[in-house]
Order: structure tokens, then C-alpha cells, then sequence
């Protein structure tokens, strides 16, 4: 171990040295090391918020997408209200079928409406219909395409076409056997075809 040195001089260097080692140790310790650490948070923070902002921003593109997409749903869900009878027009619907199976010359041989019951949704009520109809096979084909391009939604379900019997001039007629399904508005939910 060195000792001390004995010169005044050689001292004062070293009282200087300690000094300066000493300030640098305090300015280290009490303002570098508290404003790196400040620095360092001030550093997440800006990440933090850097990151919340892009999330942000993503959350506003995916709820104005959304946006879209309900709006969207909302028009789609009022056209198909349109398009869905309410339960008062159900014997009208009646009516356009028996009009159709005359202007083509079949003999409609019974209908049978089923109760409604709701949709698996719960939005409408689902009526279906049993039918017969008896004529030409092209006939009822132009009646089932007729039946299934009303303005009202009336979808057509063929379940057995059977040879029934030959005209006197020697034309074979079938004998169908179909369901038809339509869609009905709950009550207290009817909208016009003019509504929207």
C-alpha cells in the first residue's frame, strides 16, 4: 500500500481527485441515475400509449366495420320484412294460388294450411300448406314456379309426382303432392309492402 504522499501539492491533487471522484459519485447517484430511470420510464409510457393508440385505432376501424355490417343486417332484415306477409294476407296468399292452378288448368284437389309455429330464429312465424294438384306435368311445373316468384316469400316443397290418369284425348295428367312453406309476420309486427 502507498502512502500518502508528503508534498502539500501532491496532496492538494489527491483532496481534488477525492473531491471530484466524490461530486461524480453524487451526480451519478442523485440526479444521472434518477433522470436515466425517469427517462426509462418515460420511454414505456410512450410505448404504452404508442400501442394503446394503434389499438385503438384498430378498435375504431373494426367498430366502424361493424357499424357497416349492422346497418347492412338492419336494411337486409327490412327488405325480408317486406317480403314476409302478415298473418291477415295469409288468405290472400290462398287466393293467388287457387287464381294460379285455374289459369293453368289444374284441379286443385285439397290444401290443408298447418298452424304457424315461430322460425328456429324467433323473428317469424313459419306456415306451411299441404297440397294436391292434379293436371299437366309442365302445368305444374309453371305453378310451382309461379307460386315461387310471388312478391311474398312462398317456398314450394315437391314431395311425390304420380301418373293419375289419361284425358279423353289421350293426355296423361300427374297427380302432385307438394307442401308449400311461407314465412308470417307475429303479430303486432306487420309492415306494409310500402314501409321502408
Amino acid at each position: 500500500m502507498t502512502p500518502l504522499p508528503r508534498a502539500s501539492r501532491d496532496q492538494y491533487r489527491l483532496l481534488a481527485l477525492v473531491i471530484l471522484l466524490g461530486l461524480g459519485a453524487v451526480f451519478h447517484l442523485y440526479l444521472w441515475t434518477p433522470q436515466r430511470v425517469q427517462l426509462v420510464e418515460m420511454e414505456q409510457r410512450v410505448r404504452q400509449a404508442e400501442e394503446a393508440n394503434r389499438l385503438a385505432q384498430t378498435r375504431t376501424g373494426d367498430l366502424d366495420r361493424v357499424r357497416e355490417e349492422l346497418e347492412l343486417g338492419e336494411r337486409e332484415f327490412a327488405f325480408l320484412q317486406r317480403l314476409v306477409p302478415s298473418e291477415g294476407e295469409v288468405a290472400a296468399i290462398y287466393e293467388a294460388i287457387a287464381s294460379e292452378t285455374q289459369s293453368l288448368g289444374l284441379e286443385l284437389v285439397h290444401v290443408i294450411p298447418g298452424d304457424p309455429m315461430p322460425d328456429s330464429a324467433g323473428y317469424f312465424m313459419r306456415q306451411q300448406w299441404a297440397m294436391q294438384v292434379e293436371g299437366g306435368y309442365h302445368d305444374i311445373g309453371r305453378f310451382l314456379a309461379r307460386v315461387a316468384g310471388f312478391t311474398r316469400i312462398v317456398r314450394p316443397e315437391v314431395e311425390e309426382i304420380l301418373p293419375a290418369r289419361m284425358t279423353n284425348s289421350g293426355r296423361q295428367l300427374v297427380h302432385a303432392r307438394f307442401r308449400l312453406e311461407t314465412f308470417v309476420l307475429p303479430p303486432g309486427e306487420n309492415v306494409s309492402p310500402d314501409d321502408g
